[in-house]
Protein backbone atom coordinates (compact mmCIF):
# COMPACT_ATOMS: atom_id res chain seq x y z
CA UNK A 1 0.00 0.00 0.00
CA UNK A 2 2.91 2.25 1.06
CA UNK A 3 4.58 1.31 -2.16
CA UNK A 4 1.82 2.09 -4.13
CA UNK A 5 1.38 5.52 -2.65
CA UNK A 6 4.57 5.96 -3.89
CA UNK A 7 6.95 5.49 -0.94
CA UNK A 8 10.41 3.43 -1.95
CA UNK A 9 10.56 0.28 0.08
CA UNK A 10 12.92 1.48 2.72
CA UNK A 11 10.39 4.53 3.53
CA UNK A 12 7.33 2.31 2.96
CA UNK A 13 8.97 0.02 5.79
CA UNK A 14 8.98 2.68 8.16
CA UNK A 15 6.06 4.63 7.43
CA UNK A 16 3.80 1.27 8.29
CA UNK A 17 6.26 0.95 11.45
CA UNK A 18 4.80 4.33 12.13
CA UNK A 19 1.82 3.48 12.39
CA UNK A 20 1.82 0.32 13.89
CA UNK A 21 3.19 2.32 16.57
CA UNK A 22 0.96 4.87 16.71
CA UNK A 23 -1.39 2.09 16.72
CA UNK A 24 0.67 -0.44 19.66
CA UNK A 25 1.03 3.15 21.96
CA UNK A 26 -2.44 3.70 22.22
CA UNK A 27 -3.65 0.09 23.32
CA UNK A 28 -2.76 0.91 26.78
CA UNK A 29 -4.49 4.20 27.88
CA UNK A 30 -7.82 1.92 26.94
CA UNK A 31 -6.57 -1.09 28.90
CA UNK A 32 -5.67 0.89 31.61
CA UNK A 33 -9.28 2.65 31.88
CA UNK A 34 -10.96 -0.88 31.63
CA UNK A 35 -8.76 -2.55 34.64
CA UNK A 36 -9.09 1.31 36.66
CA UNK A 37 -12.80 1.32 36.45
CA UNK A 38 -12.76 -3.01 37.20
CA UNK A 39 -10.43 -1.98 40.76
CA UNK A 40 -12.41 0.43 41.61
CA UNK A 41 -15.49 -1.55 41.23
CA UNK A 42 -14.03 -4.11 43.34
CA UNK A 43 -12.79 -2.21 46.09
CA UNK A 44 -14.47 1.25 46.20
CA UNK A 45 -17.40 3.65 44.31
CA UNK A 46 -16.39 3.32 40.64
CA UNK A 47 -17.84 6.69 40.10
CA UNK A 48 -16.81 8.59 43.84
CA UNK A 49 -13.00 8.31 43.50
CA UNK A 50 -12.51 9.41 39.81
CA UNK A 51 -14.69 12.35 40.88
CA UNK A 52 -12.63 12.77 43.98
CA UNK A 53 -9.45 12.62 42.25
CA UNK A 54 -10.57 14.73 39.31
CA UNK A 55 -12.20 17.32 42.15
CA UNK A 56 -8.37 17.71 43.67
CA UNK A 57 -6.92 17.90 39.87
CA UNK A 58 -8.45 20.95 39.36
CA UNK A 59 -7.97 22.32 42.25
CA UNK A 60 -4.13 22.24 41.73
CA UNK A 61 -4.86 22.71 38.01
CA UNK A 62 -5.95 25.80 39.04
CA UNK A 63 -3.09 27.45 40.59
CA UNK A 64 -1.29 27.31 37.07
CA UNK A 65 -2.68 29.58 34.30
CA UNK A 66 -2.88 27.56 31.58
CA UNK A 67 -3.84 24.35 33.19
CA UNK A 68 -6.59 26.80 34.52
CA UNK A 69 -7.50 27.91 31.15
CA UNK A 70 -8.34 24.05 29.86
CA UNK A 71 -10.49 23.19 33.02
CA UNK A 72 -13.59 23.76 31.05
CA UNK A 73 -12.75 21.92 27.91
CA UNK A 74 -12.57 18.13 26.38
CA UNK A 75 -9.58 17.03 28.52
CA UNK A 76 -11.82 17.93 31.73
CA UNK A 77 -15.22 17.19 30.85
CA UNK A 78 -15.49 14.70 28.56
CA UNK A 79 -12.41 12.26 29.87
CA UNK A 80 -13.60 9.43 28.53
CA UNK A 81 -14.03 10.67 25.14
CA UNK A 82 -10.57 12.11 24.92
CA UNK A 83 -9.01 9.02 23.85
CA UNK A 84 -10.86 7.26 21.26
CA UNK A 85 -10.61 11.32 19.55
CA UNK A 86 -6.96 11.37 20.17
CA UNK A 87 -6.37 7.92 18.21
CA UNK A 88 -7.90 9.98 15.53
CA UNK A 89 -6.26 12.70 15.58
CA UNK A 90 -2.90 11.19 15.74
CA UNK A 91 -3.51 8.80 13.01
CA UNK A 92 -5.11 11.11 10.47
CA UNK A 93 -2.06 13.39 11.36
CA UNK A 94 0.26 10.46 10.63
CA UNK A 95 -1.56 9.98 7.50
CA UNK A 96 -2.08 13.51 6.27
CA UNK A 97 1.73 13.94 6.98
CA UNK A 98 2.97 10.66 4.79
CA UNK A 99 0.17 12.53 2.22
CA UNK A 100 2.21 15.93 2.22
CA UNK A 101 5.25 13.63 1.21
CA UNK A 102 6.90 15.02 -2.09
CA UNK A 103 6.85 12.70 -4.61
CA UNK A 104 10.25 12.86 -5.05
CA UNK A 105 11.47 11.96 -1.15
CA UNK A 106 8.56 9.15 -0.58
Amino acid sequence: MYEKAGFAPADADRAAATVFVHVLGSAPGAAAQVSLTRRLGRSGDPEKEPADTMAAATEVAGNFPRLRERLGGTAATEYLAAPDRTFEFGLETILDGFEAQPAGTK
